[in-house]
């Protein structure tokens, strides 16, 4: 009887037959938490070393509860069930922090993918593209809307997956361009094109007379007068605007120096200006172009090349003439004779829709590098 009492006063005074209902509870709680809130995923080490510590703090528990009253200790169980429920609280507390880095990469992702799908409507905008990069391109820009709504609906994974498939396509679908486009900023095409600019101006202001500069990338045809500036008119030109122009189809504006030829009162277009190209420099230069390869054998150069009217459309679509508005077309009609001379040029580097694209292509590039 003595024993007996002794035992019942122990398991009063410690409690260690009692088992810890409240400590099991809030274990498998946090257990459960962490492991919906995806802790398999984003913090699978410290998910897995809850789980284990759980199981043998439940395994404990069934041991003791197996023992008879007097040998049943439930200190070590509820020991083994704190620490359980401190390893799924870190568990939670590494998901939720991997969760937030794996959110910010995807919205970075899809920010990168948001920018170059911004200068990939530049371009379009701008110029032609061949079909294969228009279906390239179009296949892309759905992929980043479609990261944008699994984003949205907590599929983390999936949409960084689409966002960086989505900025590599725009990238391939863009990179024969931008390597057209790269002459925009040449340094040697942009000293030619400013001496012929100069040259220009400078005839001008010696003659006294007229001329006429083209600037394709800024779709301007600018009148000067005794070599300043008269007006300057808004002007589309060939919708393959990124190349200068080599063989009769490519739809291609022309550059060089050239003359006006005819007055055409009447034209298809409203009216027009013909010039003439292809010159020799145009002959030479095609010939040249030939030789290497870089035009077929069964091409020709082409003609045909006019300032028009029936411009203002907001985009460049002609086969290779310079087309303006009615209303500013009769105004240069009535400002410039035959002879007048129309220097055409890519552009000065600067300003213009295919050296800022270059610049932002850069910008993006440099802010990509600097990230990661």
């Amino acid at each position: 009887m003595l024993v007996a009492a002794l035992v019942a006063f122990d398991l009063a005074r410690t409690g260690r037959a009692r088992p810890p209902l409240a400590q099991r509870e809030a274990a498998v709680a946090a257990f459960e938490r962490a492991r919906s809130d995806g802790s398999a995923r984003w913090a699978p080490a410290p998910s897995r070393a809850a789980d284990e510590a759980l199981r043998a703090a439940l395994f404990e528990w069934s041991r003791q509860g197996a023992r008879l009253l007097p040998l049943r200790d439930f200190r070590p169980a509820a020991a083994a069930l704190g620490r359980a429920e401190a390893l799924a609280a870190e568990a939670l507390r590494q998901t939720r922090d991997a969760r937030a880095r794996g959110r910010a990469s995807a919205e970075r992702a899809i920010g990168e993918a948001l920018a170059i799908e911004a200068q990939a409507r530049s371009l379009v905008n701008a110029t032609t593209l061949p079909f294969a990069q228009r279906t390239l391109l179009q296949r892309a820009r759905l992929q980043v809307r479609e990261a944008e709504a699994l984003l949205r609906y907590g599929e983390i994974d999936a949409a960084h997956e689409r966002a960086e498939r989505s900025r590599t396509e725009l990238r391939d679908a863009l990179g024969p361009a931008l390597e057209a486009a790269s002459r925009y900023t040449s340094q040697d095409e942009i000293a030619t094109w400013r001496r012929w600019v100069d040259e220009t101006r400078a005839w001008s202001r010696a003659t006294r007379q007229p001329a006429i500069l083209v600037l394709k990338e800024k779709n301007r045809l600018v009148l000067l007068s005794k070599g300043s500036v008269l007006d300057s008119y808004a002007a589309e030109i060939g919708a393959n605007a990124l190349d200068v122009k080599r063989h009769q189809g490519d739809r291609a504006t022309p550059e060089g120096r050239y003359r006006i030829v005819a007055k055409k009162s009447y034209s298809r277009f409203h009216r027009a200006l013909l010039l003439d190209y292809p010159n020799p420099a145009d002959r030479a230069r095609f010939a040249a172009a030939q030789r290497r390869g870089e035009v077929p054998r069964d091409a020709q150069i082409g003609g045909l090349i006019e300032i028009h009217g029936e411009g203002g459309r907001g985009q460049n679509w002609t086969d290779g003439c310079i087309a303006l508005s009615n209303g500013d077309m009769d105004e240069l009609f009535s400002r410039v004779s035959t002879g007048t001379r129309v220097t055409i040029v890519g552009g000065d580097g600067r300003d213009g829709a295919f050296s800022d694209l270059l610049r932002r292509v850069g910008e993006t590039a440099r802010t990509e590098h600097d990230e990661h």
